[in-house]
């Protein structure tokens, strides 16, 4: 017996057979080659009195196949799951981990009964922001053109997946597994693509500036802002900073667009400066200084 925890699964089939056991007994051998099989024969005579039937079954043929391993036990596949969600959420733009924040994506990840130690990667996504990305795109067909030519394309339904295979080790991806041009590399690449557009779009929305603010969110605004600027009373400079920004975004737009502050490529698309805009006369008016 092999000790691996989750690596064995067991198929138990039970024939009754009034002949050609040996056909039935090589076919099972043949099907499970690669798995250890254990054949135990009886004969058996039974009798049925149902439509005055005598039936005889000559064999009785048990087969208990130990087929191909999976190479990851169920914890294995939690912390292989929580390193593909942490590499996504460290990766792509905000509106991705606050949708996983809303509890509006999940992910799960199961083994494949494989030669090699393969799993599958399923990523439930927000139907709402699938359609939104979508729309994005569709109003601007040069860039459409452009992006599936690079081979990039946003997800189409809710349910995307990659099967992959991985360094058992360290529960890794292998290599050439997170390359663009397969399976794992395209579901990331298009899932990132989605949520760097929503992301530069949510900036400006007028329906997502009515979002209120919590008031966490209004104090880790304003300790950011004491850890960033200087005042003769940051802790009051800060209060109108942070209210002034609360005027005309919500907390979530705030963390948009400094987010497109640091991405060089996402504020060259035009969004984001409004937001600099405002940011610099608060500084100003509220007596902060870097």
């Amino acid at each position: 017996m092999n000790g691996r925890p989750g690596a064995r699964f067991h198929l138990s089939v039970l024939l009754l057979i009034s002949d050609d056991l040996i056909s039935a007994e090589n076919f099972f051998v043949r099907r499970c080659s690669k798995a250890r099989i254990i054949i135990s024969r009886a004969t058996m005579k039974t009798s049925s009195r149902m439509f005055g039937l005598n039936t005889f079954l000559g064999g009785m043929l048990f087969l208990a196949c130990s087929p191909l391993w999976a190479c990851l036990d169920h914890p294995s596949l939690l912390a292989l799951a929580d390193k593909e969600m942490q590499y996504l959420l460290q990766r792509i733009p905000p509106a991705f981990a606050d949708a996983v924040s809303d509890q509006l994506i999940q992910g799960q990840m199961t083994a494949k009964a494989s030669d090699t130690c393969q799993v599958r990667w399923q990523l439930t996504l927000p139907e709402v922001d699938i359609a939104e990305a979508q729309a994005l795109l569709q109003a601007e067909p040069a860039k459409q053109i452009m992006l599936a030519a690079q081979g990039y394309q946003i997800p189409e339904q809710t349910n995307v997946e990659a099967e992959f295979a991985v360094d058992q080790a360290t529960l890794q991806p292998l290599h050439q597994e997170v390359l663009q041009t397969a399976p794992l590399g395209k579901l990331r690449a298009s899932v990132e693509l989605m949520y760097a557009m929503l992301t530069q779009a949510r900036t400006n929305s007028r329906q997502d500036a009515q979002l209120p603010w919590a008031q966490a969110e209004l104090e880790s605004v304003q300790t950011s802002c004491q850890q960033q600027f200087r005042a003769d009373d940051s802790k009051k400079a800060c209060a109108c900073y942070s209210q002034g920004l609360a005027e005309k975004y919500s907390a979530r737009q705030v963390k948009y667009n400094r987010y497109l502050m640091t991405n060089p490529y996402a504020f060259a698309t035009g969004n984001g400066g409004d937001f600099k805009q405002l940011d610099k006369a608060l500084q100003a008016s509220c007596g902060l200084s870097s």
